[in-house]
């Protein structure tokens, strides 16, 4: 039953779905996608002899700073041709360390519409226009996942599309736990409103404080000496940190999803150790 349901239901439905809701599932779909890197893209064929017949591809996926999943496909693959013809789909997921019946596991199905983002100055029907920053932000969290996505640019045109509008979520996480509700139900757990005074003041005590901490994050992990970093976005699932002098932006996930705000403090302390001790195991 979707969230926001209106039916009217028996006694015995009625604890079903009450059921299937224990728990938080929007918190658990952005916990899956989290530590999930790949998943089945369902888009709805153009191709004449199956036309209108669901067409699903595996493809990597990153979350944008509101918990939006968006892809780095190419202009010739046959999902991208789906997708400009009609911007519906599917992200399909599901728990890839799972043993023995897979349907036991945990999956989800988000489901919602794709646009194409573009630098160009006209983006034309269909897609939405970004500024050349937020591109670049864009493939750093891409990138964190999938290190080598700016060489697929130079050997066919690849854009971003991301899922704008999500409009509902299939969850299941075990017997007895099977449910749809929407995907403003997902949304607001990416960006839950009591962390916002919490993280306007972590982004500033960072940027005072610790640029020194994140300068050894930078040379660590991505061989980068910079003459200044600033964290410029903090969120339940990592932070994104912009360099000047080189330029450059490089998304660090957390190890889980942040469930309390003091959770912050001891996930960027965690990011730092790991940055002095892969410093050390470097000659």
């Amino acid at each position: 039953m979707m969230a926001d349901d209106t039916e009217i239901l028996d006694p015995e439905s009625l604890a079903a779905d009450k059921a299937a809701h224990r728990g938080d599932p929007g918190l658990d779909v952005l916990r899956w996608l989290h530590r999930t890197h790949h998943g089945v893209l369902g888009t709805i064929s153009t191709e004449r002899r199956v036309q209108g017949f669901p067409t699903g591809s595996i493809v990597p996926f990153a979350l944008d700073d509101r918990g939006r999943p968006f892809v780095f496909i190419a202009n010739i693959a046959l999902h991208t041709k789906n997708l400009r013809r009609d911007d519906r789909a599917s992200l399909f997921v599901h728990d890839g360390q799972a043993v023995g019946d897979p349907q036991g596991s945990w999956r989800a199905s988000v489901n919602g519409h794709f646009v194409k983002l573009t630098t160009a100055a006209e983006a034309g029907e269909g897609c939405e226009r970004i500024s050349e920053q937020e591109y670049q932000q864009l493939m750093a969290r891409y990138c964190e996942r999938i290190p080598q996505a700016p060489g697929y640019a130079k050997t066919h045109g690849f854009d971003f599309w991301r899922m704008n509008r999500i409009e509902s979520i299939r969850y299941i996480a075990g017997f007895g736990r099977i449910c749809s509700f929407k995907g403003l139900d997902y949304l607001t757990h990416a960006e839950p409103t009591q962390f916002e005074a919490m993280r306007a003041g972590a982004l500033e005590h960072m940027n005072e404080d610790h640029e020194n901490n994140m300068k050894e994050i930078c040379h660590a992990f991505h061989q980068v000496e910079a003459e200044t970093v600033q964290m410029v976005s903090l969120e339940r699932t990592g932070c994104l940190l912009q360099t000047l002098n080189p330029d450059g932006y490089y998304y660090h996930s957390f190890t889980k999803v942040i469930d309390e705000p003091q959770e912050f403090k001891s996930e960027i302390i965690g990011l730092l150790q790991r940055a002095r001790k892969l410093s050390r195991s470097t000659p």
